[in-house]
């Protein structure tokens, strides 16, 4: 939870959208997210690469080049944030924070493919799903589907008719859910979060800093030099001296781990992800059967963590000890729950999501929606503040405008065959779960929960009761299919969970315009333009692209086939999806749902009553579903904290952390460039050759 501040004096914020400018913008759009997809589809390291490599730092430094040979090249750095954007957008959710990628918008279209390539090509699955999916959403063409399969062969040409309405329909549902998004953020959270309750924002920090000193000139002996390279301000020394010894160092673990060997290290993964079986290692099920000490360190994590406040580095410690240490093992030993071999590893999500206590599940559709409701009721104020006029944004207007794509959005699932009132009842549980992505990337990291496991047990049941389908774990119904297909492609692991365009990072770039004092309008049209162009790029060339490109299967778009194989198990195939939470009955769910909101609400009163209250729902909740991310990394942070202040003192370590901490970050990241070029040569490119058909 972040402080509220009082209301400063109107700022006038620096225009940066000219013609120019956004027009390159766009160029670098197309041209970023076309190479992305190619180098996505065909690259042979896909949990480390996953598209555009040239971190943003060597851009930076371009850019820097460039400003030296001209002082019209030079940029601003609401500027450069704005020329970044698009990259970032194509290498994935780390770009802004070490260079390094990770989900980006392409993999946004992997869920999408499961149903309209794998869903309707496998017989197996075809005789659930054709006469479910109509032609709006999907190609019904059994010979297109066959060519896009397994890729064409020589003469084979694309039949673009069947792909139409698909194409329309998929590219205006991302610009539309975009948009949503970026209009909400714009309105209402990015002024709560940012300015009202000035939440940390910890990933923020690198970009910010780079952004900042890259973007300032001064004159230095008669000589523009940026103050990127002022070595006279002991901020830029602390910096680079980091960012050497993050690329010396720091940047050799990931490229030794994940790059070279043939075998990767540990499992290692995505640039610093860092899998380690400590419950192996010290044969921690011999004192504590079940209790959970498996963790991933992710190095930019920890680094960034020492900038959080002491309760949010604190609480994931104390719920490790309270549920995975002690309720855990005390539930084994008792024989309350059962005891799988090896369990220590993964307890979260078996313990999570079995009774008594489900509590990964409770902390995802309890919590989680408890986390939006209370960001809303804190914005309140806001909204009523910012209606009244006076802010930068005509925030009445861009209201309407959230209105008018709503609708347009249940248009849209309506005539693909969702039953209306369901689907407003599931934007509503979509936008909640949206709004605390935002809490969670502001006050801790990128681990917000996936909902497609979990949020069918508040629709299923609420479906059958209003008439949408039957109350049968069995059926052929459109409805319920297409009901299903929307959570997953809204709410899995590829889709708006840990992508650039959900809430979370779109508010990032509002915190970003605020610390580089631009005008948040050129912001938002920027992104506006970035989704409405690149959107159906995207689409449009991933089609193309898996026909020449060897076919769905040969390509890495086939690797992530299961989504609809979740949504036929979720009540069209059977009721089978997890199935541990399913012997809990729905009615439970509810209560448990209702209990986490509350809790929620309970802790943040709690905070606001008693300062030595030190719980913080968001990392609670964090914990409780993915403990492994965050665990050691929290424990880690708040151990060199500690020592930090203790040597430094409060005020040097507020004052140089951050560029300490960017500096790290940067250097981790330097050697990305290195593994990409790798990959590209070695991988890539040889079977670019093999799959390719003109």
């Amino acid at each position: 939870m972040g402080q509220e501040k009082p209301a400063e004096a109107k700022v006038e914020r620096i225009r940066v959208l000219t013609p120019p400018l956004l027009i390159t913008v766009i160029i670098l759009t197309i041209g970023s997210e076309i190479f992305t997809i190619w180098f996505r589809s065909l690259t042979t390291k896909m949990w480390s690469y996953t598209g555009w490599f040239i971190g943003a730092f060597y851009v930076v430094l371009i850019m820097q080049l460039l400003g030296m040979l001209s002082p019209k090249l030079r940029l601003n750095p609401g500027q450069q944030l704005l020329l970044l954007l698009p990259f970032w957008y194509a290498a994935g959710k780390a770009f802004m924070i070490t260079g390094a990628g990770g989900e980006n918008w392409h993999e946004m279209l992997y869920p999408i493919w499961s149903f309209l390539i794998r869903g309707l090509r496998e017989p197996a699955l075809r005789t659930y799903t054709w006469d479910l999916t109509p032609s709006l959403i999907a190609p019904k063409d059994l010979t297109e589907l066959d060519k896009i399969w397994r890729g064409l062969m020589p003469g084979e040409v694309i039949n673009w008719g069947p792909w139409m309405a698909p194409i329309a329909f998929w590219s205006l549902w991302l610009i539309v859910t975009t948009l949503i998004i970026v209009t909400l953020v714009y309105t209402v959270i990015g002024p709560q979060t940012v300015e009202v309750e000035r939440l940390v924002y910890p990933m923020s920090v690198p970009a910010t800093v780079l952004l900042t000193n890259a973007g300032t000139w001064v004159e230095v002996g008669g000589k523009a030099r940026s103050k990127l390279f002022d070595l006279a301000d002991m901020r830029m020394r602390i910096f680079w001296i980091s960012f050497v010894v993050g690329a010396l160092f720091l940047s050799m673990i990931p490229l030794l781990m994940e790059v070279l060997p043939v075998i990767p290290v540990l499992g290692a993964f995505l640039w610093g992800e860092i899998p380690l079986s400590l419950q192996t290692w010290f044969n921690t099920a011999a004192v504590l059967p079940g209790g959970h000490f498996y963790a991933v360190f992710i190095i930019h994590q920890a680094i960034l963590m020492t900038l959080l406040p002491y309760d949010v580095l604190i609480t994931p410690v104390i719920i490790w000890l309270i549920v995975y240490l002690i309720y855990v093992p005390l539930g084994v030993r008792m024989g309350f729950l059962p005891y799988t071999p090896g369990v220590e590893g993964w307890a979260n999500w078996y313990y999570g999501y079995m009774s008594p206590f489900p509590f990964a599940a409770f902390a995802i559709y309890g919590m989680s929606l408890g986390l939006g409701l209370l960001t809303l009721w804190e914005a309140r104020g806001t909204v009523a503040k910012a209606l009244k006029g006076g802010v930068e944004l005509p925030v009445k207007q861009l209201l309407y405008l959230f209105a008018g794509l709503f609708l347009v959005w249940l248009v849209l699932w309506t005539a693909a065959g969702a039953n209306p009132v369901m689907m407003i009842y599931f934007f509503i549980l979509f936008i909640l779960w949206q709004i605390s992505i935002v809490r969670y990337y502001a006050e801790i990291w990128w681990h917000p929960p996936v909902i497609h496991d979990t949020y069918y047990l508040l629709i299923w049941p609420v479906g059958a009761g209003v008439g949408a389908w039957a109350s049968v774990p069995t059926q052929a119904s459109q409805p319920l299919y297409i009901q299903n297909m929307a959570l997953l492609v809204h709410g899995c692991w590829a889709a708006y969970r840990q992508s650039p365009w959900n809430m979370g990072f779109t508010a990032h770039t509002y915190k970003w315009a605020r610390d580089l004092n631009v005008n948040l309008r050129d912001v938002m049209l920027a992104l506006f333009a970035i989704a409405v162009v690149g959107w159906p790029v995207a689409f449009i060339f991933n089609v193309w692209w898996l026909y020449h490109g060897g076919g769905y299967v040969k390509l890495n778009e086939g690797t992530y086939g299961w989504p609809v194989d979740v949504a036929l198990n979720q009540g069209v195939r059977g009721l089978t999806h997890f199935s541990s939470l399913l012997e809990i009955p729905f009615w439970q769910h509810g209560v448990m749902a209702l209990i986490g909101i509350i809790l929620v609400f309970a802790i943040y009163f709690l905070r606001m009553r008693f300062a030595w209250f030190m719980i913080n729902p968001t990392a609670v909740a964090m914990t409780l579903w993915l403990v492994e991310f965050i665990w050691l990394a929290a424990l880690a942070a708040l151990i060199a904290k500690y020592l930090g202040i203790r040597i430094f003192g409060a005020r040097r370590y507020e004052e140089y952390a951050s560029y300490v901490a960017a500096g790290l970050c940067w250097g981790l990241g330097a050697g990305y460039i290195i593994g990409g070029f790798y990959d590209l040569f070695l991988g890539v490119l040889p079977k670019f050759y093999a799959f390719f058909v003109p």
